[in-house]
């Protein structure tokens, strides 16, 4: 396109990004429109944000024809939306279409499709059509998975006219609440959080061996808390951190890998996470806050068995810390950091209060407008630039979770998800620990190549119920699924996580991916564990919580020495084992078995101390 085009379209796109948030935070502050009208709304802006942001592969050579095929697909999936919103009340009391609606809804379907190729990429939307097909040919269909099979209008109906598909919950969260929280990190970070952060995470820890590296965990865990977005972690405090470590000695492969894990965080710390907390809640039917309250610890953790994995790391390598006349002084950099930290104390408290997260988002966002305003971070460019960064920002989780209300709608018709639990069950043989096992295969694998928002919003609907019913907490079961959709972003062969990484570091993807695993390695044991004993996740007395967070660090600690190879001093393969059998046995959940744990653990570094001792004296 000509210089003079481009500007106009990015005006357009500016107009339309600041218009869908201003109308998300009137509705945040002054209550939301009815269900549909809300929904269809969001839906339209963002995939009218998506087209022009994500064009047609045609714009390089024939850029007319692609921008009037982005202006026909705009204009079929408003015609479509408005169709829905003007007809929502005779649809809700008899769902059956015309042949208008019949058309309407078809071409509903087959933009989400369009749109989630051109962001998400095309296994999803494959994914999509896969169980589309399903839903029409399921009369062929051979053996146990088979059903009656459905028409065109039967799909189109259970998909399009109502909240069991497209409008359905997850793209409900995404326009009340979730479009809030992105709002609200867009602003953190046009105020210049990122950097205050990196500088208060350098004064605490760069002093320290493996300074750098303790930096970028600390950093990336404060961004990870607001952004909710892994690739946006590593993006912002990545770009920094990698060349850090790297000219600290860090090989680049590790350096990438450190950043990935720890930028992985963000899906997992509260008060975002990824918009899964306020899904979550819905399909849990609990509160937003009793998410928050059950993710602290297992993010605590995330980030605990990274800390003792780096200093281990750094220990084994011989790493020293920066000179502290070389890093940020605490004091000042906290100072103004405070005006950060006062909004986010502002959410926690209303949330503590049990007020809604729209409303305790709302009025955090307010304070923050106010206090930056009045302290210079914020002017009129930058409160344009958060607020198109928000709508911006929202197009990776809304279009995943519209495709995502597809294959949920088809779930619903078909049935296929009890068939589906009858082989995770029959594979199993009973047993829990199996169950578990099998769910996490599936997780990962399916969280390969789906956001982690779609993987856990299918699987959720699918085998929390066997969870439940074999005795398994609610919470602890949907927490269960989503770690483990969420490790994809660290787990080979498909982690993207690790790749955006590795691109930065300029190391090889695949070494960094297999280096984030072993770094990550507590992540994989976290779910097991608060299964076993939801008081890790804040369900049992204070007692238990007391005692299972000392006997989750002790066990990740031993696990950190066991993945490692060092304490003291290099440990051999021997060594090794005998520790990861002491972390397994503390976590085990007998109290005889810890016990013998924790005397195994401590014989362990009781020979290793006497080793160390021995090689000073020679």
């Amino acid at each position: 396109m000509p210089e003079q085009e481009n500007k106009l379209l990015d005006y357009f796109i500016t107009f339309c990004a600041v218009a869908l948030s201003v109308v998300s935070l009137y509705t945040a502050f002054f209550g939301t429109f009815q269900t549909i009208i809300q929904r269809t709304f969001h839906l339209t802006m963002v995939f009218i944000l998506a087209l022009f942001l994500h064009r047609y592969k045609l714009k390089d050579r024939f850029p007319k024809t692609e921008f009037s095929i982005n202006i026909i697909i705009a204009g079929l999936f408003i015609a479509a939306n408005l169709y829905l919103a003007l007809n929502w009340e005779e649809l809700y009391i008899s769902p059956f279409l015309t042949n208008t609606g019949i058309i309407m809804g078809a071409i509903a379907i087959v933009v989400i499709l369009e749109l989630t190729r051109r962001t998400v990429g095309l296994t999803l939307s494959i994914i999509v059509l896969v169980f589309i097909a399903y839903a029409y040919f399921g009369n062929y269909i051979p053996g146990f998975l088979a059903h009656r099979g459905y028409g065109i209008e039967r799909i189109v109906v259970q998909v399009f006219a109502g909240t069991e598909g497209i409008y359905g919950i997850p793209v409900g969260v995404c326009a009340t609440i979730v479009i809030i929280f992105i709002i609200f990190g867009a602003f953190i970070e046009k105020a210049g959080a990122s950097d205050v952060f990196l500088d208060i995470a350098s004064a605490l820890a760069g002093a320290r061996r493996g300074g750098p590296a303790k930096a970028a965990i600390f950093s990336s865990g404060l961004m990870g808390m607001l952004s909710g977005s892994s690739a946006a972690n590593v993006a912002t405090t990545g770009s920094v951190t990698i060349p850090m470590m790297k000219k600290s000695g860090v090989e680049p492969y590790a350096a990438a890998a450190i950043e990935s894990v720890a930028s992985s965080g963000g899906y997992k710390t509260p008060p975002i996470m990824g918009a899964v907390a306020f899904i979550m809640a819905q399909m849990a039917g609990v509160s937003y806050w009793s998410v928050c309250v059950a993710a602290a610890l297992p993010a605590f953790f995330h980030y605990f068995g990274l800390f003792m994995m780096v200093d281990l790391y750094a220990g084994y390598k011989g790493f020293k810390g920066v000179e502290k006349d070389q890093l940020p002084r605490l004091w000042p950099v906290l100072k103004k950091g405070s005006f950060f930290i006062i909004p986010v104390v502002i959410l926690v408290v209303l949330l503590a209060q049990r007020y809604s997260a729209m409303y305790a988002c709302a009025y955090s966002l307010l304070a923050l407008w106010i206090i930056s305003i009045f302290a210079g971070y914020l002017n009129v460019s930058r409160i344009i630039s958060a607020l198109r960064d928000g709508a911006v920002r929202i197009i990776w989780i809304t279009i995943p979770c519209a495709a995502a209300g597809i294959i949920l709608g088809i779930l619903t018709l078909t049935g296929v998800g009890m068939k589906l639990n009858d082989i995770i069950l029959f594979l199993a043989g009973g047993s829990l620990f199996l169950t578990l096992f099998w769910i996490m295969v599936i997780s990962i694998v399916l969280g390969m190549g789906l956001p982690p928002v779609v993987s856990y919003i299918v699987l959720a609907a699918l085998e929390v119920p066997i969870l439940v019913e074999m005795g398994v907490h609610p919470i602890a079961a949907h927490m269960f699924i989503f770690y483990f959709c969420a490790l994809s972003l660290i787990t080979p062969p498909i982690c993207t996580t690790a790749f955006t990484a590795a691109a930065i570091a300029n190391s090889p993807p695949m070494k960094t991916g297999l280096e984030a695993v072993r770094f990550g390695i507590v992540l994989y044991t976290l779910p097991y564990l608060f299964v076993y004993n939801p008081a890790l996740l804040m369900h049992g007395s204070l007692a238990q919580i007391i005692y299972v967070i000392i006997i989750a660090g002790i066990g990740v600690y031993a696990l950190a020495i066991a993945a490692q190879g060092f304490f003291l001093l290099r440990i051999g393969w021997i060594g090794r084992l005998l520790f990861l059998a002491s972390s397994i046995m503390v976590f085990w959940p007998s109290y005889w078995v810890t016990g013998a744990g924790l005397v195994l653990l401590v014989a362990m570094l009781a020979i290793e101390k006497t080793k160390s001792l021995r090689k000073e004296t020679v």
